[in-house]
């Protein structure tokens, strides 16, 4: 949920800066899931398959978010 927040946030942002910002932090919050999956695979909380799936998803989300943050940075 907060991946989703942090991005539509930003999206209505008029500030490059500020748009970068909030895709950081839901970059950040789509890293937090990654680890969320790791704690349930260690204690076995689901199926390899289902958690393997949500990693796959999670390194699509991270990678669009980071040509996000690169495309708004004041920088560009």
């Amino acid at each position: 949920m907060s991946i989703c927040l942090n991005t539509a946030e930003g999206a209505g942002e008029f500030s490059r800066a500020e748009k970068a910002r909030f895709y950081r932090l839901a970059r950040r919050s789509a890293t937090e899931c990654a680890a969320a999956l790791d704690i349930c695979r260690v204690l076995g909380l689901s199926e390899p398959d289902a958690l393997e799936a949500g990693d796959e998803l999670l390194r699509r989300i991270v990678s669009m978010l980071t040509k996000m943050v690169m495309r708004m940075s004041p920088s560009q």
